[in-house]
């Protein structure tokens, strides 16, 4: 049965071979990496389909992480998987109660809420990234503005993946930067 990517998890990515018997360089993304094991999925980060491949060996080197898979003996083989995206099942990834996937978070609407409790709509959430260990969320404002909004407790008041919501409070000012320029 096909594997669906709504399915899955990116944990990083294969950056290039290693040696001669197929060994890659594997590049974690996400705390998620030391679910390095087992059957993983890849596809490339130009899409296509999504294949799975049983991983047989990891071991560090020079301080990077290599990966050695079934099927995969030869440098040749190992340089078809260069610029793969690695992802495991989300069924194997644990979460606590209340805890999320921030890969979830794309897609969801994004309210600001005031100190009467009026909500007003301020955009979409585009990406989540974390510099520096930050959690930083792109919100795309309905005329094209850009934020850059720091998804600390404190601002973040609620998500709600099942109605696509997040409800923030920003601090006073933080928001005027992006939108009054």
């Amino acid at each position: 049965m096909p594997v669906s990517e709504k399915d899955l998890l990116p944990i990083g990515y294969l950056s290039k071979a290693h040696g001669i018997r197929g060994e890659l360089v594997f590049v974690p993304t996400t705390e998620f990496s030391d679910l390095v094991q087992g059957t993983l999925f890849l596809r490339h980060r130009s899409g296509g389909a999504i294949r799975s491949l049983s991983l047989l060996r990891k071991r560090t080197h020079h301080g990077s992480l290599l990966l050695s898979f079934a099927d995969v003996t030869t440098r040749n083989d190992a340089e078809a998987l260069r610029s793969h995206t690695v992802f495991v099942s989300r069924q194997d990834v644990p979460l606590e109660d209340g805890e999320i996937f921030l890969h979830d978070l794309p897609g969801l609407r994004v309210y600001t809420v005031n100190e009467k409790g009026a909500e007003s709509e301020l955009g979409m959430l585009e990406d989540v990234s974390a510099p520096a260990g930050q959690i930083l969320w792109t919100i795309r404002t309905p005329d094209g503005k850009e934020i850059l909004f720091p998804a600390v407790d404190d601002f973040v008041l609620s998500i709600d993946l099942d109605t696509k919501r997040a409800r923030i409070a920003p601090p006073p000012g933080l928001l005027d930067i992006f939108l009054n320029e």
